[in-house]
């Protein structure tokens, strides 16, 4: 079965005056769909160089990217863009919402992109009111307290 996303012997590095600093040394591994992958490590050790990465923005200075066995580093950047809207949701630390729009527009963002029709995009709204209902649950008290309305809103493009 072909991996959904394969690294093998990835490394990045980055310059630093006269000398480059290696981020990342010869990386591989698999992720097979529906599995759950958790980065860990200590602060500086390339866990968002890592995640660049795999979301394709950002490339490795050596090694082989693939995703559901494309080759990454053969893609144009428009293929780049299609292929992170058909396959990955990012969830950034800092928001990225748009204040004129609402939180269902602002969930909508990604469809847009994507070229689907508005009529065709009813699920944003059930997506605004499911984070609501995760802010006001009381089953989820861990949830309550770390979803702000901005957070709950900017984890909703994503799925």
């Amino acid at each position: 079965m072909t991996a959904l996303l394969e690294l093998c012997n990835v490394s990045r590095s980055y310059p630093s005056g006269e000398e480059q600093v290696a981020v990342l040394k010869d990386i591989s591994l698999q992720i097979h769909a529906g599995e759950m992958v958790a980065i860990v490590g200590v602060s500086g050790s390339g866990k968002s160089t890592l995640m660049n990465i795999l979301g394709c923005l950002d490339k490795p200075t050596s090694g082989t990217y693939r995703v559901a066995g494309r080759d990454v580093s053969t893609l144009d950047p428009d293929a780049l863009a299609q292929l992170r809207r058909e396959h990955f949701g990012f969830i950034f630390q800092r928001y990225h919402l748009l204040s004129h729009l609402t939180a269902a527009q602002n969930v909508e963002i990604p469809a847009v992109y994507a070229g689907i029709e508005r009529k065709k995009t009813p699920g944003a709204r059930q997506r605004v009111a499911f984070a609501a209902g995760i802010k006001r649950s009381r089953r989820l008290p861990a949830f309550h307290s770390f979803l702000a309305d901005s957070s709950s809103v900017s984890v909703l493009p994503a799925l």
